[in-house]
């Protein structure tokens, strides 16, 4: 049996994390490597979930990825990798928690991956973007989850904090287009629709820290 659990699958929202990278178009002009790493320990996906009776909320805690820079782009970051391990996403509930990796068949597909295909300034300045003037940015890619492939876009502010680039917004997965079943029970019933809350870390060159 599941639980409404399953709806972490939002943490595939973080793909528009990426979209951060490309704020600084500085890349353009730089000799740096052309991938930069997802800082782990500065980067959150969590996800908010809707059922009767009772909302639940929950949090992925191993993630890790990369972004290719490209002097030839504007922004220089048009592509980018990331990997949600759906085994340690939690809601804080153990038994819960059990149903939520049945319910996601972790066994079988242990990660959810999205692919970032193209990114677009829409809004701010992605070259002098900072916490309080954070550039905006329409971004296009794919998720896959159960197996299953989907076309996802959005929107995401991003910012530059030392040798960090910085990426944060909202997004919400409809997790039946992902061939993951509603999940019904004598008295619950969870919402198919799952809300997800995401900040990710990029790691910038030595070089880059303090320009």
């Amino acid at each position: 049996m599941h639980t409404n659990m399953p709806r972490r699958i939002s943490k595939v929202i973080p793909s528009f994390l990426l979209i951060t990278l490309l704020l600084s178009t500085q890349f353009a002009s730089a000799s740096s490597p052309d991938e930069l790493a997802l800082d782990p320990k500065g980067s959150t996906v969590k996800f908010f979930c809707e059922s009767f009776l009772h909302n639940f909320h929950g949090e992925t805690r191993e993630i890790s990825g990369n972004a290719i820079v490209s002097s030839e782009s504007a922004p220089p970051i048009q592509n980018a990798t990331l990997h949600f391990k759906l085994g340690t996403m939690t809601t804080f509930i153990k038994d819960r928690d059990a149903k939520m990796y049945e319910w996601l068949k972790v066994n079988a597909n242990p990660e959810a991956v999205f692919q970032l295909q193209a990114v677009k300034l829409i809004g701010g300045d992605d070259k002098t973007a900072d916490s309080r003037h954070p550039g905006e940015f329409h971004v296009t890619g794919v998720l896959t989850l159960n197996g299953v492939a989907q076309p996802l876009e959005g929107t995401a502010k991003g910012w530059r904090e030392k040798d960090r680039l910085i990426v944060s917004g909202e997004a919400l997965l409809d997790t039946l287009k992902f061939g993951l079943p509603q999940i019904r029970m004598a008295v619950l019933t969870v919402g198919t629709n799952v809300k997800t809350a995401y900040t990710f870390s990029f790691i910038l060159p030595p070089g880059y820290a303090g320009h």
